[in-house]
């Protein structure tokens, strides 16, 4: 660039607030400039997309960032470029970093890193070390921690956590291989902000989901805790008599909004899940997915009786015995009528008809039952359930 350009450049350059960098095609152009240069004085937001890291990295770190996302980034080519983040940012907020190709000392560097960062508010990045962990327990600012685990770890180093509250944090992410760690975290945790709970992990064995839920609800969040989301991937080759207890451990979040679980071996409720509902008043979203091993023991019934504990349930999903029919929709009058979606699985049925009655009368509001897998008798639950809405419509008509 000549003189006069690099001078409308910058002039141009100082007006950028938000940055989207995709490829370093045309970096060269910027050479010409003093690499220590800011470029972009008053950016705000940036995004850089790169697989690879340039020299120049610099350039794009403004004294007034608030927000910087790394992705595709390999870390054993950036180490320098984030100690310059740390020590050029100071005002830093919102740190992501995504990474490709990392080793155990690479995310070593990363925690250390971490750890110079001192007004975060929102972080996404790899697994961390203890220090790490110790350092944003204590910062006053952050308020959600996002962490994917990778091919390798760091050593955590249980020994020495030292965890503060985590005063203000109200949402925690989490996606790993196991959760043995995850478990040793929250206990050394006392999260009395805590609203979002989420956890995405491969292998969830039974012992260590009774240990995460009984973890859960030890801890401060149990007056907070709005919203739980618990995945496991695969299952585990276990059996156990113990999970039909497993929902007690979730009766104390009072504040409960959604809760979706999906743990093998299968979650079933009978008498407990009466029990649980009755403790969420405000609860709008309820998911048990169930891999159905075994018989359910959830019947119409208890399912009514559980509904008339949530008036706001919006979204049901959960795996019940529709074979057995243990109401008379015509001697009932409960109706549900916030519920609008209801989700059975791959539950069984022989009698669409009664079902389909069960549900117009009690759930005026599902117009439809989704479900998983070929059991097609559901799709005639429908059919019925559209007759009866059309049926019910022509009548209102007529009066």
């Amino acid at each position: 660039m000549s003189e006069h350009e690099v001078h409308q450049f910058l002039r141009h350059a100082s007006r950028v607030r938000s940055l989207h960098i995709w490829t370093e095609e045309h970096f060269h152009l910027l050479r010409i400039l003093s690499i220590e240069t800011c470029v972009f004085p008053r950016l705000l937001k940036l995004y850089w997309h790169s697989h690879t890291n340039s020299s120049l990295f610099r350039l794009f770190l403004s004294p007034t960032l608030r927000h910087c996302a790394l992705n595709h980034c390999v870390l054993s080519a950036a180490h320098s470029d984030l100690k310059s983040i740390a020590t050029c940012c100071p005002l830093l907020e919102n740190f992501t970093i995504w990474t490709t190709t990392h080793t155990s000392d690479d995310l070593l560097l990363l925690s250390e890193t971490i750890r110079s960062f001192t007004r975060l508010k929102y972080i996404i990045c790899p697994a961390l070390d203890s220090a790490a962990w110790n350092h944003l327990s204590n910062l006053s600012t952050l308020v959600s921690v996002t962490s994917h685990e990778g091919p390798y770890k760091v050593p955590l180093g249980w020994d020495k956590l030292n965890l503060a509250p985590f005063l203000n944090v109200t949402t925690l992410c989490f996606h790993v291989k196991t959760a043995a760690g995850i478990i040793a975290f929250i206990r050394h945790s006392e999260l009395p902000s805590l609203k979002e709970f989420n956890l995405y992990v491969d292998i969830l064995c039974w012992t260590e989901a009774e240990e995460l839920f009984c973890a859960l609800s030890q801890c401060k969040a149990c007056e907070t805790l709005e919203h739980i989301d618990i995945l496991s991937y695969n299952p585990a080759n276990e059996r156990t008599d113990n999970r039909f207890s497993a929902i007690r451990h979730f009766i104390c979040f009072m504040q409960l909004r959604t809760m979706r679980l999906s743990v093998h071996p299968s979650i079933y409720f009978d008498d407990n899940l009466l029990e649980a509902m009755s403790s969420w008043p405000h609860i709008r979203s309820l998911e048990l997915i169930d891999p159905c091993l075994d018989p359910p023991t959830v019947t119409f019934r208890r399912l009514f009786t559980a509904l008339r504990h949530c008036p706001r349930l919006h979204n049901l999903r959960i795996y019940m015995d529709a074979v057995n029919i243990d109401i008379d929709p015509k001697a009932e009058s409960f109706r549900h009528t916030s519920l609008r979606t209801l989700h059975v699985g791959s539950s069984h049925i022989r009698d669409p008809g009664t079902v389909a009655r069960i549900i117009s009368s009690m759930l005026p509001c599902v117009s439809e039952v989704t479900y998983r897998g070929g059991n097609l008798v559901w799709d005639a639950v429908n059919r019925q359930l559209k007759s009866l809405r059309f049926l019910a419509s022509a009548v209102h008509l007529e009066q």
